[in-house]
């Protein structure tokens, strides 16, 4: 048990150190060497609990996606109609993407590049939080207040249609626009046509 606690207590200080070398110099300038120099260990030491430098990156932004994983989640289990946390869903995502690109560039950017890498750690958050989109309109279906045939188009047309308020790129590409207003529009369009059972 203690060595369980030690390796444990040793992989949380890499990704620690990792996490603030990547905050402060970005991804290309984050190196093994230098989070190993900076836990006081050898390099050799980190790949025991690390194969690579890109399993260390994965598991920092695993981390950091999932307090958005949290938010979004808190949405889906609040006692309020499904339209208001549809709304509420979508609305928080953007504004957590658009405060990620403001605030922690640096991680961002890691985000943007293992995203275009098509890495399994992006792949498994998006799963967690299309998984949240589609608990919110089962809700909405269970209570009666959306009328959809089928759950899964649903949710595919509803993540499609508000992409560019979450999708990492489009939103570094929009960050001037008033998008929150256009996302309410969508959202306003999107919620009459789940309503009507045209999806």
């Amino acid at each position: 048990m203690q060595d369980d606690r030690t390796v444990q207590e040793t992989r949380a200080l890499i990704l620690t150190t990792a996490e603030a070398h990547l905050r402060r110099y970005g991804y290309a300038r984050t190196t093994v060497s230098e989070i190993a120099r900076a836990c006081g260990m050898s390099h050799a030491n980190v790949y025991r609990f690390f194969k690579a430098k890109a399993d260390i990156i994965d598991a920092v932004i695993e981390q950091w996606l999932r307090q958005t994983e949290i938010a979004l989640q808190a949405i889906a289990t609040q006692q309020i109609p499904a339209v208001a946390k549809l709304k509420a869903y979508v609305l928080e995502l953007y504004r957590i993407k658009r405060q990620e690109c403001a605030t922690e560039q640096e991680l961002f950017e890691t985000f943007t590049t293992i995203l275009q890498e098509h890495r399994t750690v992006v792949a498994q958050h998006i799963q967690a939080i299309r998984a949240i989109l589609k608990e919110i309109l089962r809700s909405g279906v269970q209570t009666g207040e959306l009328q959809i045939i089928d759950l899964e188009r649903a949710t595919n047309a509803v993540w499609d249609a508000t992409l560019k308020f979450h999708h990492p790129l489009l939103v570094v590409d929009t960050i001037d626009e008033p998008s929150e207003e256009q996302a309410q529009t969508i959202l306003d369009l999107l919620i009459v046509a789940l309503k009507i059972g045209c999806i």
